[in-house]
């Protein structure tokens, strides 16, 4: 029995020590995957360009690239593993540029945005009268084509005056008033024989540009003005598709081509005036028709009408002197709403490009502060980690954090506001320029007589 118990001691001594042979066998098989893990750690320590992160200033400092673990890629158990494997004989300085390398946020768009922002206004719009303004490289041009009858019914008297007269002065003060930028041209009709039948013929093929197409010269203009009287018959129809050939040569996108007729009655030389004025303003010139009708009688309004509808313009009938003027005044008042128009439109356009620029350097500028205070903090409270773990002393690293953190703001708070200003100094100035040109074109439009 005694035997027996013997051999079942040694039985389970040697089975003991088998296990514990197992044992150690298994620890030494997971130690190297222990130290290769270390030795991940510490080759991604090693890799660490914190070099490049030991910046002076803070242009320097938004132009670095971010940190591996920024962002939303910020883990924060990670980097405590990372920051175990740190020397602890390095300089304040050093170790921030190593916290840096691994947590720095990327601020390279908010310096390209910053050191690309347009303070500059566009152009007020066109002006009443004009398309472009003089200051822009490219003019709309408009041009203004008075067709003038110079049959013999305008040598009617209204109230001791002739019509001619009467038309001549209003045409005058009408040509004079208009903006500098517009080119005018005269073309009179039906001023060379007379109104008999023996004449017909001269005077249906009578049309003659007496003022060339450019800019209004008073003196030059009223020498035109003076060169002809009422003469014979009323060739609508031709003179209008001979202002087609005077304006040829002005068509484009930024040309704008307009025709008044100043006529007592109608097409009297067998031409088709409605569907002249039709084909002229279908063609390449686009030019509209305005007939400014002189004391016609009602046959002479209703074809003159249908002349102006065909040219996509408007007929307005006068009846004497007085009416002439009023029709004038009317089309000045006009102008004024214009500039009225024209004023609104650009100050708000002015405050409107104004405000969307200083909100988005108000965005950029809070997201900017915003991420350069999470940076800040996320260093400090690594820091004081460090201290713990490394037994260094991380005043110096909260320092440099909090004054780098510090200056970035600033640089966000101070670019921002200077460029606001800017902004709002350049709209104030430009609003304030719109509403005196506009108050002066009134004041002139309200005073010329």
């Amino acid at each position: 029995m005694k035997k027996h118990v013997k051999w079942i001691s040694l039985l389970i001594a040697l089975l003991l020590m088998t296990g514990c042979g197992d044992k150690e066998d298994a620890s030494s098989e997971e130690q190297p995957s222990k130290k290769n893990s270390e030795e991940g750690t510490n080759e991604e320590i090693d890799n660490l360009n914190y070099e490049t992160y030991l910046v002076s200033t803070v242009e320097e400092r938004m132009q670095l690239e971010p940190g591996d673990y920024s962002g939303e890629k910020y883990k924060e158990e990670k980097i405590k593993d990372l920051i175990n494997q740190f020397p602890k004989d390095l300089s304040g300085e050093e170790y921030y540029s190593r916290l840096l390398a691994l947590t720095a946020e990327d601020y390279r768009n908010y310096y390209e945005f910053f050191n690309n922002v347009d303070t500059s206004f566009e152009s007020a719009s066109s002006q009443p009268g004009e398309i472009e303004t003089p200051d822009q490289a490219e003019q709309h041009k408009v041009n203004i084509e008075i067709l003038f009858d110079a049959s013999g019914s305008m040598g009617a008297l209204i109230n001791g005056k002739t019509k001619m007269e009467l038309a001549k002065n209003a045409i005058d003060t009408f040509v004079s008033e208009l903006p500098e930028q517009v080119n005018i041209s005269l073309r009179v009709y039906g001023h060379k024989g007379t109104g008999s039948d023996e004449d017909k013929e001269l005077s249906c093929s009578s049309t003659e540009e007496i003022y060339p197409l450019g800019h209004y010269d008073e003196k030059t203009f009223n020498q035109a003005l003076d060169s002809f009287s009422p003469a014979g018959w009323t060739p609508l129809a031709s003179a209008i598709q001979i202002a087609k050939e005077d304006l040829s040569k002005q068509t484009g996108e930024n040309v704008e081509n307009i025709i008044y007729v100043v006529s007592d009655g109608v097409e009297t030389c067998d031409g088709d005036p409605i569907k002249v004025a039709k084909d002229l303003n279908e063609s390449d010139i686009e030019a509209i028709v305005n007939i400014i009708g002189f004391d016609v009688d009602d046959e002479g309004q209703q074809q003159l009408k249908k002349v102006a509808e065909a040219g996509k313009g408007k007929y307005s009938t006068v009846r004497n002197e007085q009416e002439l003027k009023d029709y004038f005044e009317k089309e000045k008042s006009s102008l004024i709403n214009e500039w009225f128009e024209w004023e609104s439109e650009n100050v708000n356009k002015y405050f409107q490009s104004e405000s969307e620029r200083v909100n988005k350097l108000f965005e950029v500028e809070n997201e900017m502060v915003t991420l350069a205070q999470e940076e800040e903090n996320r260093i400090i409270e690594l820091s004081y980690y460090m201290e713990e773990t490394l037994e260094i002393d991380g005043y110096d690293i909260r320092e440099i954090a909090r004054d780098l953190g510090y200056q970035l703001r600033e640089y966000a708070r101070d670019t921002a506001y200077q460029y606001r200003e800017e902004l709002r100094n350049k709209g104030y100035e430009n609003r304030e320029k719109v509403r005196d040109e506009a108050y002066e074109k009134r004041e002139k439009l309200r005073n010329d007589e």
